[in-house]
């Protein structure tokens, strides 16, 4: 019993003065009521003179004939609280008055100000640690921490449509080390927006601290060096989601979730998500490598100011239906960031001259030492678009044998459709014979080479991209050299920084750096609804429109559709300028196509809409499935469960019906760019 009562307070009073103020006030309070009441108790052994004998010059010292608890209760706590009070009482308990005094100024005086000081320098603590979280409302979350999250929040801090809101990051790092490491990147006025919880982000209890509800846009980004980094962000997506569903009212959210693994992205591309989420929020994955390749292939550009890097086209020399060049992606290392390079390039490359020509196809050849492994495994994640199209195997050790890998032939002898193929070269780019081939390819009049170094290692990266063949440089072919953390030493070679005439290194590039990790101003997520617009106008009307809606129809419509056309969207969203520059245009395009070049980009983006779907996971029915699919039942069932797509065929092949979407898209490219040129 004595060691329950000892343990009972001794950790309380631990607890209580090494956690939060309001524990550490209320055990104050508790213990000076506690003395105060023995204090109390014990005055009753002593005669105490009512207040107006004291107060009456002409009475006489001595006991009052009736004390009142009263007037004992003020007189102690005058003595408690005041010293000074001894000298007016009577000499028989001065005594007894002087104990009270001593102990009220030690538990009164010293003890307060004990707690006071230590309250305060809890709470700095509680800050320093990231402990504090305040109520806020039309503020950016940023839930985990990584490399990538400091140059999130300079892009945020740096773009004046976020005005000057808080920006709340969430980790399970020390808060002084997110912080230090915030420090490097901004200035002090911008500082002073940041504010840092130190929490997990798989506790509903933590989440609901960050006042997500109130939020203008939350990041998801996880933290970094974890092994089951995207299942977490998952988890915390879906604690988030049910937070919002109990708040009445709370309007509708844009959530950012970063996928370390290309996997994971790619499944979100073709999953929808639960209704109920999508009342919650407005879900918009996102793959570090996936968004550079989009900047360097789409939007071609990164950074703003003197910072700003201009990346050229892949076709460079527009390619129009005349042309018997092709564009050729040479992808030097076959990392994550070589394949999301690929695909997307895969996504892009398609030009009206293979609708004249079949042998013109564009090429993305992958060239690294352990192609062997990464090739299958590559083939094995797209292999609907390899059942269809022959790839090309090349061993450097044996350069003069080429291998074709075959496509399957359980889909019929007419596969070989799409105008895009891949080339495997296992080999070290440094060899002789690999850098001889390179030659070639740049010498090549009928191919527009470019080269992306995409190996792990930046320095090496580097040193590839500076000693290629001397030709590369001389016909000022593009290269694009990965670094992780800054492009000062590519800038300073190219003389980017100094605006000094060409040079050698003119035209390489450096890409892939954490800075400007995300594009915020989503001007392709408006081109992408406007696109679900023209779709849903064609199915509605039968016509193409001729004006752009209202933002909020264009949001409405978007909000209603499943994640796997909105990516579809995405993508026909990003062909838009490669399309207009293959017709000659530049960044003006004209008011209206002529027929000749509606059917042409129509056939144009047919053959892009086939790479599109074979890569998201569909397939081309074979041909007994063909037959079964001409039931709309047993056709529509396909699609939704199989994803068995039968409009994947040679644009000549498809009826009219279907021909005339791709028709109305191509019409209504030059609204596109219109409605969201800046």
């Amino acid at each position: 019993m004595g060691n329950s009562l000892k343990r009972f307070f001794t950790l309380g009073f631990d607890r209580a003065f090494s956690g939060r103020g309001r524990k550490q006030f209320a055990w104050l309070v508790g213990i000076l009521l506690l003395f105060f009441c023995v204090i109390y108790l014990v005055s009753w052994f002593f005669s105490f003179p009512e207040p107006s004998d004291v107060a009456t010059p002409d009475s006489q010292h001595g006991a009052s004939s009736s004390d009142v608890p009263m007037g004992r209760l003020l007189q102690l706590i005058c003595l408690f609280i005041d010293p000074g009070s001894v000298a007016n009482v009577t000499p028989e308990l001065r005594w007894f008055s002087l104990g009270v005094a001593i102990l009220g100024l030690l538990l009164v005086t010293g003890l307060l100000i004990s707690v006071v000081s230590n309250m305060l320098e809890r709470r700095v603590e509680r800050y320093r640690e990231g402990e504090i979280a305040y109520p806020l409302e039309n503020h950016v979350v940023v839930i985990g921490f990584d490399e990538m999250v400091p140059m999130l929040v300079r892009q945020i801090c740096s773009d004046p449509r976020y005005g000057n809101c808080y920006i709340l990051i969430q980790s399970v790092q020390p808060a002084a080390k997110v912080r230090n490491r915030i420090h490097t990147v901004l200035d002090a006025r911008q500082e002073r927006r940041i504010l840092v919880l130190h929490a997990q982000r798989n506790s509903t209890e933590e989440l609901a601290k960050l006042c997500t509800t109130r939020a203008r846009e939350i990041f998801l980004i996880g933290e970094a060096n974890e092994y089951d980094h995207d299942s977490l962000n998952i988890d915390s997506l879906q604690k988030i989601v049910a937070i919002h569903s109990r708040e009445p009212n709370c309007p509708r959210i844009p959530v950012s979730v970063l996928f370390e693994y290309q996997t994971t992205y790619a499944a979100f591309q073709i999953s929808d998500l639960a209704e109920e989420w999508r009342k919650q929020i407005d879900f918009h994955p996102f793959n570090f490598y996936e968004e550079w390749a989009k900047k360097l292939l789409v939007k071609r550009c990164c950074g703003d100011g003197d910072d700003r890097i201009e990346y050229p086209a892949l076709d460079r020399e527009p390619v129009t239906r005349e042309s018997d060049r092709t564009v050729h992606l040479v992808i030097i290392g076959m990392s994550r960031m070589g394949v999301a390079l690929g695909v997307e390039a895969a996504h892009l490359l398609h030009f009206p001259n293979f609708c004249r020509d079949r042998r013109l196809k564009s090429r993305i050849t992958f060239i690294d030492a352990a192609i062997d492994e990464e090739m299958n495994f590559f083939r094995g994640r797209y292999r609907h678009y390899f059942d269809l199209a022959p790839s090309l195997y090349r061993d450097m050790e044996h350069p003069d044998e080429e291998r074709i890998l075959p496509p399957n032939w359980m889909y019929g002898p007419r596969t070989d459709f799409l105008d895009v193929e891949f080339e495997f070269i296992k080999g070290r780019a440094e060899t002789p014979a690999v850098q001889k081939l390179l030659a070639e390819w740049a010498e090549d009049p009928k191919q527009q080479l470019s080269i992306a170094i995409c190996l792990n290692f930046p320095p090496q990266a580097m040193a590839m991209g500076l000693y290629l063949p001397d030709i590369v440089y001389a016909r000022d072919i593009p290269v694009f050299v990965r670094q992780e953390t800054s492009s000062a030493l590519l800038d300073l070679l190219n003389n980017r920084l100094k605006k000094e005439p060409q040079n050698r290194y003119s035209h390489v590039f450096p890409f892939g750096m954490l800075a400007n990790p995300f594009d915020l101003d989503r001007r392709n997520t408006r081109r992408a609804q406007l696109v679900n617009y023209i779709y849903a106008f064609k199915s509605t009307y039968g016509t193409a429109p001729s004006s752009c809606p209202s933002d909020g129809e264009l949001q409405g419509g978007w909000n209603e559709l499943p994640v796997a056309l909105q990516w579809s969207n995405f993508y026909c969203a990003d062909s838009v300028e490669i399309k207009l520059r293959s017709l000659g245009f530049g960044v003006a395009p004209p008011e209206r196509l002529t027929a000749a070049q509606v059917e042409q980009m129509a056939e144009v983006e047919h053959n892009r809409w086939n790479m599109e779907k074979l890569l998201l996971g569909y397939r081309k029915p074979t041909p007994e499935e063909e037959a079964l699919c001409r039931d709309d039942g047993i056709r529509k069932e396909y699609k939704t469960k199989r994803f068995i797509h039968t409009d994947i065929r040679p644009y000549g092949e498809l009826g009219e019906g279907t021909k005339g979407y791709d028709r109305c898209i191509a019409e209504c490219l030059p609204l596109i760019v219109r409605s969201t040129l800046r």
